[in-house]
């Protein structure tokens, strides 16, 4: 995201992205567990909102399973993420299909089962939604790299490892 997005102006919107550091002592995010939280504020024509999403990431291809150990631990890294949020994904990595998105919802209800059968979204159209505001928690609102100590707060209650902030304003025309 960030080298795709900072600093960028699409749709008359710019864009500033910021991946918080997961590595190290002192880390901006060495508190978060699940795979990763995104964030996003924008401020389009006097209007503003904040919110965002937590995510687990797999990779797995459609013509492969999972172990039913390794189904069931991410059963409860769903139940775990929608016991915060109910705006809650889990992010499937493929090579032959490239990045779709299901909702954790569907994971925790599904029967033992490769993910790829179960309801998805591309990456493109989901990130678009969230963009659109079809998709997002407000209460995960802190897209602004000066709130740290909001952060730790998240930190301590989605346990994420890994921040992403999106921020988008309307560029003056």
């Amino acid at each position: 995201m960030e080298h795709v997005l900072n600093y960028k102006t699409i749709a008359g919107v710019r864009w500033t992205v910021k991946t918080l550091t997961d590595r190290g002592r002192g880390s901006q995010e060495n508190e978060f567990g699940a795979d990763f939280l995104a964030a996003l504020e924008l401020e389009i024509e006097g209007y503003q909102i904040a919110k965002g999403f937590l995510a687990q990431s797999k990779r797995i291809e459609p013509s492969q399973t999972f172990s039913r150990q390794e189904f069931s631990r991410l059963q409860e890294q769903c139940s775990k993420m929608l016991s915060h949020s109910s705006a809650s994904f889990v992010f499937l990595y493929s090579q032959q299909s490239g990045i779709v998105v299901v909702p954790a919802m569907e994971i925790i209800t599904a029967r033992y089962c490769n993910p790829h059968e179960l309801i998805s979204k591309p990456m493109k159209k989901f990130y678009q939604e969230h963009f659109e505001c079809f998709i997002g928690d407000q209460k995960i609102c802190s897209a602004n790299p000066q709130a740290l100590e909001e952060l730790r707060n998240l930190r301590n209650r989605y346990e994420a490892n890994r921040l992403v902030m999106l921020y988008g304003y309307s560029e003056p025309v």
